[in-house]
């Protein structure tokens, strides 16, 4: 889809073009064709909602459940990671790009290991994959701006836990 389609999301965010396939929620239209509405039925950070279809229910084995990226209301964005438990994750510099390491995590098949492609949105990262590695999971963030993201992690009331790797507004185009 590719930032095609244009969809509200939860009244909360301004109208966002998204890729249900991979939870991608991005902010804007690309090409000059005409906008369709479809509702996102993907992992939303703070929502109360859990899409069909999650790899897992949270506890139990940790496993990566829904790899995501956003554009915040604020101009800046964020790639998410959605865990069924809490770890702690580490953020390394690699090159021109950055690493997520997620210690003893799964990662199933499936739309979890499928690349985002955020190369159309004002974003530093240019794309985002998970592989397997070990006993870990790594988030290669490829990068189009030499920016240092922010990391944290929360808790969701449905459960879940929250990995974000937030980058600051600018003009990354």
């Amino acid at each position: 889809m590719r930032g095609k389609r244009i969809s509200a999301l939860l009244g909360v965010l301004p109208a966002v073009a998204v890729s249900a396939a991979f939870g991608v929620l991005l902010a804007g239209q690309v090409g000059g064709g005409a906008a369709q509405a479809q509702a996102y039925h993907g992992v939303a950070p703070g929502s109360n909602v859990v899409p069909e279809g999650i790899a897992a229910q949270p506890g139990g084995t940790a496993l990566v459940t829904w790899p995501g990226f956003q554009m915040l209301p604020s101009g800046g964005s964020r790639v998410f990671i959605q865990l069924t438990v809490e770890v702690k994750p580490e953020l390394k510099h690699s090159g021109a790009n950055w690493q997520l390491v997620l210690p003893g995590v799964s990662l199933p098949a499936g739309n979890a290991r499928l690349a985002l492609d955020t190369s159309f949105f004002n974003t530093p990262v240019k794309s985002v994959r998970s592989r397997k590695h070990k006993s870990d999971v790594i988030v290669q963030l490829d990068m189009r701006a030499k920016v240092a993201p922010s990391l944290r992690t929360e808790k969701a009331s449905t459960g879940y836990f929250f990995v974000y790797v937030e980058f600051p507004i600018a003009n990354y185009k």
